[in-house]
């Protein structure tokens, strides 16, 4: 009669436990879920914050100033501009660095492949591609050679968010110009979402943040 009680004992002991550790481990499912998304959170308004700077430095009388349409969809993934390297003192107009260009370009899995939202600086994107796609040949993943910098001082490639935060639905990226195609209202839109463990969407709709700026002329 005792062996049975232990035995008794000792089932009820084990489901009590098995409920505690499975309680235990959704609480930890639940704990790391809410900092994934914060995580999100953060760093979206992070590269929000980056492309405001960086758009800031846009003139919409560089002739080379372009959307660029993504390889599929319906919206701009892509901003090109130069830097200006000075202002002529005879003319009064700006000089460009045409080895500096700036191209903020979302994921794009066309010629020049890359795993996220990321700043590439260089003469054009093949140039960039060529120099900063690493061995795996994407752009904006651990192994891009970001310490070889084609615009003398600053990476080839930044990766401001990664492709893990890829939306359920549209782009990650997109910009469009008021009026088009070149005007001075530039409008970022950063479409975001981000996944569990098993894969599965952590947010019901996606994080959708929007920004616009008065570009100078």
């Amino acid at each position: 009669m005792t062996l049975l009680e232990i035995l008794i004992a000792l089932a009820i002991l084990g489901i009590i436990l098995s409920s505690i550790m499975g309680a235990a481990s959704g609480i930890q499912d639940a704990f790391v879920e809410n900092q994934i998304v914060s995580h999100l959170t953060l760093r979206s308004q992070m590269a929000m914050d980056r492309i405001i700077r960086l758009a800031g430095q846009a003139l919409t009388v560089d002739p080379q100033f372009a959307l660029l349409l993504p390889a599929s969809g319906s919206g701009w993934h892509c901003l090109r501009f130069r830097t200006i390297q000075l202002i002529d003192a005879a003319t009064g107009e700006p000089v460009y660095d045409d080895s500096a260009r700036v191209y903020i370009l979302g994921p794009d899995p066309g010629p020049h492949p890359c795993a996220g939202l990321i700043v590439g600086r260089g003469p054009d994107l093949n140039g960039i591609y060529a120099v900063g796609k690493g061995p795996n040949n994407v752009l904006g993943t651990i192994d891009d050679n970001i310490n070889t910098s084609i615009a003398g001082f600053v990476p080839a490639v930044e990766l401001l968010v990664p492709d893990t935060f890829t939306p359920q639905n549209g782009e990650m990226f997109q910009v469009n110009v008021t009026p088009s195609p070149v005007g001075r209202l530039l409008t970022f839109t950063l479409r975001l979402n981000a996944r569990d463990k098993n894969g599965n969407f952590l947010m019901p709709n996606d994080l959708v943040l929007s920004e616009r700026i008065a570009l100078r002329q």
